[in-house]
C-alpha cells in the first residue's frame, strides 16, 4: 500500500477511493498473541490537502487469539474505523501537531505499516472462548469454580451460625 507523493500531487486535492486487500500473515507470525490473521480489507478515502495526506480508513479483519482460560483458538473479528495523517513538509517535527502525524521521509507515503500498528493496538488483551468454562476442572485440589447460582446459595447463612448474627446486630 504505497502512494507515491508525486503522484499525489498531480492527481490534485481530489479524494481518492481506497479498497485493498492486505495479507499480514507473515508479520502476525512475530507478534507473540496472534495465531493466525485473514486478508485485512481496507477501504476509505485519501485526500491531498497542501503538505498533507488525510487518510480516512476502515479496516476489517479475523485473527485468531489463544483464549485466556483454556489456550483454545478464538476467532475475533475487527472493524476499525480510524484517520490518519501524513505530511511530507521537510522540515516538520511531531511535536509541532497536537494530533498523531506521521511525518514522511522520501517520496511515498507507505500505509501498510500504520495499518499493522492499528490492527496491533486494537487487539484485546484477553479473550475467552465459548466453551471455556464447560472445558475447564470446575473442581481441583485448592479450588473450585461456582456458578452465579451456586455462589449465591453458598452465600446464604449456616443456620447453626445464624444465632451468631443475632449476637452481632445487637
Amino acid at each position: 500500500m504505497k502512494y507515491y507523493i508525486n503522484q499525489l500531487i498531480k492527481e490534485g486535492t481530489e479524494p481518492f477511493e481506497i479498497n485493498e486487500t492486505v495479507d499480514f500473515s507473515e508479520v502476525a507470525q512475530t507478534h507473540r498473541e496472534i495465531r493466525r490473521i485473514s486478508p485485512v480489507k481496507i477501504t476509505g478515502t485519501g485526500k491531498l490537502s497542501g503538505t498533507e495526506v488525510i487518510f480516512d480508513l476502515h479496516i476489517s479483519c479475523d485473527v485468531v487469539l489463544p483464549c485466556a482460560l483454556t489456550l483454545d483458538d478464538v476467532n475475533y473479528h475487527m472493524e476499525i474505523d480510524t484517520i490518519e495523517y501524513f505530511t511530507f513538509k521537510e522540515d516538520a517535527k511531531e511535536e509541532d501537531y497536537d494530533f498523531d502525524m506521521n511525518i514522511v521521509k522520501g517520496p511515498v507515503i507507505e500505509l501498510a505499516p500504520v495499518i499493522w500498528q492499528n490492527i496491533v493496538v486494537n487487539i484485546p488483551l484477553r479473550v475467552v472462548s465459548e466453551h471455556a468454562y464447560e472445558k475447564i476442572k470446575k473442581e481441583g485440589a485448592d479450588y473450585k469454580i461456582f456458578t452465579e447460582e451456586e455462589f449465591e446459595k453458598e452465600k446464604s447463612i449456616d443456620p447453626r451460625f445464624a444465632i451468631l448474627k443475632d449476637l452481632l446486630n445487637k
